[in-house]
């Protein structure tokens, strides 16, 4: 799928593309979503520029990811997508800047780009160029990734009063040990996707700055800068995020020892409990001829009041010294 962004009247409007068709008048961006092989070649055509393919997108050398080619310059970053699901993605996407054009060549929605669109349509001089219009929208990626970060911290937050303070159950009562586990996994893969998506917007803007044209103007020299500091603060949230997660990831697999260990201490508690019982019966359980109490009027009860008296004693000496 194809969609145009065009001034018409000083307005910016979109417009689907379809295969064959001309490119219109004052074009500002064209985001290319998953092309067939087709609609690529002939937008190639359209906008004299040679789009990566999909196989060089994955490229994670920086030569081959920041680059300039035939006064055209090309960025490839990594997005996070579907940060709201348990299956968050984070993919390249390719952003050309071309004759004042801008070019996106995506294989996933981020919802950035959503937010950037809406945002575009609706505020007249938003975006005019395709500078401003890339402007606009790493403004949007990076402020969707302080907002998935800010998610994780309150998910966090919870998570930490659970393990600490909530009662521990594995049976819907409390705390469930396991499923806290599932979810810190979710939290560090989605930082790690996060943490990777900084580090290529840190490198895209640094090389933004240093391409810039000297007739550019101050403001969008001042955007870049603000970004780049953006991007370096969030970047330090979330390593202190991540090291969060280690240390709740530590303190859960604790709790989880502990709850193991209460419950091997209570069997062996227990087993400790029993054996002076079963040692007893066990002993009159012998099938013996000669055995001073097997003909003794009270031997029975003897017996039962011994076993009995076994176990009393060791719970009693147990529970006076804490152990349950």
């Amino acid at each position: 799928m194809v969609t145009l962004y065009h001034i018409v009247e000083d307005r910016l409007v979109r417009t689907p593309w379809h295969l064959g068709g001309a490119l219109p008048d004052r074009l500002v961006w064209a985001d290319i979503l998953e092309p067939t092989a087709e609609e690529e070649h002939s937008l190639e055509a359209l906008l004299g520029i040679e789009l990566p393919t999909r196989a060089e997108m994955r490229e994670i050398e920086a030569s081959s990811r920041l680059y300039e080619m035939d006064g055209a310059r090309f960025l490839t970053l990594t997005v996070v997508s579907k940060a709201d699901t348990p299956v968050a993605e984070a993919s390249a996407v390719t952003f050309v800047l071309a004759n004042h054009v801008l070019v996106t060549l995506r294989y996933s929605d981020p919802y950035a780009f959503t937010i950037h669109a809406t945002r575009a349509l609706k505020m007249p001089g938003y975006c005019e160029t395709g500078e401003t219009s890339m402007a606009g929208l790493l403004e949007a990626i990076i402020d969707r990734a302080a907002d998935v970060l800010e998610n994780v911290a309150t998910e966090m937050d919870t998570l930490s009063h659970d393990v600490f303070h909530a009662p521990i159950s594995g049976d819907g009562g409390g705390t469930d040990l396991e499923e806290a586990l599932r979810s810190l996994g979710r939290f560090d893969d989605l930082l790690g996707k996060v943490r990777e998506s900084l580090a290529s917007l840190e490198r895209t803007t640094s090389f933004l700055t240093l391409t810039l044209a000297p007739e550019t103007k101050k403001d969008y020299r001042n955007r870049l800068k603000t970004m780049a500091r953006d991007v370096r603060s969030i970047a330090e949230h979330g390593a202190a995020l991540s090291q969060k997660v280690s240390f709740l990831l530590d303190a859960t697999l604790g709790m989880i020892n502990i709850e193991q260990t209460r419950v091997i201490k209570i069997l062996s508690v227990a087993a400790t409990v029993f054996l002076p019982p079963t040692l007893i019966a066990s002993i009159y359980g012998m099938n013996f001829d000669i055995m001073p109490e097997v003909h003794f009027k009270l031997g029975y009860p003897l017996a039962l009041l011994m076993m009995v008296a076994s176990a009393v004693l060791p719970y009693l000496y147990f529970k006076r010294k804490g152990w349950l």
